[in-house]
C-alpha cells in the first residue's frame, strides 16, 4: 500500500521533498486544528488539552469532551445517544474543570478568545443532533457565545461536505467526502483565520511525506503529510499551520490522498499561506477503522495532555512551529 500511495502522489503532485522539512515561520498565534466524526472527537481533546498551543478549533460530526469515560460501552452507547444511555453535561463539565485546575487540561481561560465552528448534516444519523448540541453546550459553558459558530441546516449525512468534489451528499461512502454545494474547508478555516483569499483554480505545490515521532507506540501510522504553499517554504514568510484530522475509515491507508484531495482544504490553503498537517490514525486489531481515540484504546490517560496520541501530535505541530 506504502508504494502504491507514494506512486500516486508522485503522479498527482509531482517531485516530493526527500529528506528534512524544509525551515518554516509559523505564526504561533494562529495554530489550529479541524477534525470530522473521530477526528473532530480528537480535535475537541486537543483543544482543550492544549489551549495553550491552539488558538481555534473545527468541529465536523462530534460530540462532548470525555463522554465515554474511557469506555467503548459508553462511546457506543450514550456518546451515540443510544435510549437510556443519556450524558450528564453537569458531570462533564466538572470533570473539564477539575482537570484544568490540576494540569491535565490546559487553563481554560486560553479558551476565551478562540473562535469555534461547529458542523453538523442534517441528515447525519450517524451521530445524532443532541449529540452534536451537546458538544455545543459544552463550549458554551466555556467561552462567550459570539465565538462559537454552529451549522446545522446543510442537507448533508455523516460525510464531510464539499463543493463539487465527492459522492452523493446523502450518501454515507467511502471516501466519506459529500458533493453537497458547501464548502466546509472554506467556511471552517475562514471561521478560524478571519476573511481569506479566494481558494486556488489550481493546486501546484507537493505534499511532503514525514515520519511521526512515537507513533507507533501511539497506535498511530508513522507516515504523515504536510502540504507548504510555495510562500512557506521563503526566508521569511510568516505562515499559519493547521492540523487536519481525518474520520474513520478515512486514513490514507483506507483512502489513499482522496479525503486530502477533495475536501477543499488544499485550495484554500494555498492562496492563504496556510501549513495543513495531515496525520493518520493506524488500523489494529483495537483499532479497525482507524478512528482517533476517544474512548481509550492507546491507553487511559488518551484524554488527557499526557495521552499517547495527542503527546505526538503536539510534539509535531511543536517542532513545525519551532522558529
Amino acid at each position: 500500500m506504502r508504494c502504491s500511495l507514494l506512486s500516486l502522489l508522485l503522479l498527482i503532485t509531482g517531485t516530493l521533498w526527500a529528506g528534512e522539512t524544509p525551515p518554516l515561520d509559523i505564526e504561533t498565534s494562529r495554530i489550529t486544528v479541524s477534525g470530522m466524526s473521530s477526528g473532530a472527537q480528537m480535535a475537541h481533546q486537543l483543544h482543550l488539552a492544549y489551549s495553550d498551543l491552539f488558538s481555534g478549533v473545527a468541529l465536523l460530526a462530534g460530540g462532548p469532551f470525555g463522554c465515554a469515560e474511557g469506555s467503548v460501552v459508553n462511546a457506543l452507547g450514550r456518546c451515540l445517544a443510544k435510549p437510556g444511555t443519556e450524558i450528564s453535561l453537569t458531570a462533564l463539565h466538572e470533570t473539564i474543570m477539575a482537570a484544568a485546575l490540576d494540569g491535565r487540561l490546559a487553563a481554560l481561560e486560553n479558551l476565551t478568545d478562540d473562535p469555534v465552528w461547529i458542523f453538523h448534516g442534517s441528515l447525519d444519523n450517524a451521530v445524532p443532533a443532541s449529540i452534536n448540541d451537546a458538544l455545543v453546550s459544552t463550549y458554551q459553558a466555556l467561552i462567550p457565545a459570539e465565538q462559537i459558530t454552529v451549522i446545522s441546516d446543510i442537507p448533508a449525512s455523516h460525510t464531510f461536505p464539499a463543493d463539487g468534489k465527492g459522492t452523493a451528499c446523502d450518501q454515507v461512502k467511502s471516501p466519506f467526502v459529500g458533493d453537497c454545494g458547501y464548502d466546509a474547508a472554506g467556511e471552517l478555516l475562514q471561521a478560524l483565520y478571519g476573511e481569506l483569499t479566494p481558494p486556488a483554480v489550481e493546486v501546484s505545490t507537493t505534499l511532503t511525506p514525514v515520519k511521526l515521532q512515537g507513533a507507533n507506540d501511539a497506535l498511530l501510522d508513522e507516515d504523515a503529510w504536510l502540504f507548504i504553499p510555495p510562500a512557506c517554504s521563503e526566508a521569511g514568510a510568516a505562515c499559519k499551520l493547521h492540523m487536519v484530522l481525518h474520520g474513520c475509515a478515512q486514513s490514507a491507508s483506507q483512502v489513499q490522498t482522496a479525503f486530502i484531495e477533495q475536501s477543499g482544504y488544499l485550495q484554500w490553503a494555498e492562496s492563504n499561506n496556510i501549513v495543513l498537517a495531515f496525520p493518520q490514525a493506524k488500523v489494529s486489531m483495537a483499532n479497525p477503522l482507524a478512528c482517533w481515540d476517544w474512548w481509550g484504546y492507546s491507553g487511559e490517560n488518551y484524554l488527557w495532555r499526557e495521552g499517547k496520541q495527542m503527546t505526538v501530535l503536539v510534539n509535531w505541530i511543536r517542532k513545525l512551529s519551532v522558529h
